[in-house]
């Protein structure tokens, strides 16, 4: 994400995130998270409400505590 490469980005957040990495789904699901880019300033890149969740309660369910409160702010639980 640092050098702006957010599709191999994802790629790589995906696989830590199926291998069981919440934290790995927290920050895919921030790349995806319309708040969270705009808060960062991005630019040329669309945020996704639904993809967020998806990854935030993938997060959830592997033990991230913060992805309850992500996911309240997109009103997903």
């Amino acid at each position: 994400m640092s050098t702006g490469d957010v599709t191999s980005a994802r790629l790589f957040l995906e696989r830590a995130s199926n291998a069981g990495i919440a934290e790995a789904a927290m920050e895919l699901a921030e790349t995806y998270d319309p708040a969270v880019l705009t808060r960062l300033n991005v630019v040329g890149l669309a945020g996704n409400r639904e993809q967020a969740k998806a990854w935030y309660l993938r997060a959830q369910v592997l033990g991230s505590s913060a992805a309850a409160e992500r996911l309240k702010s997109l009103g997903g639980q």
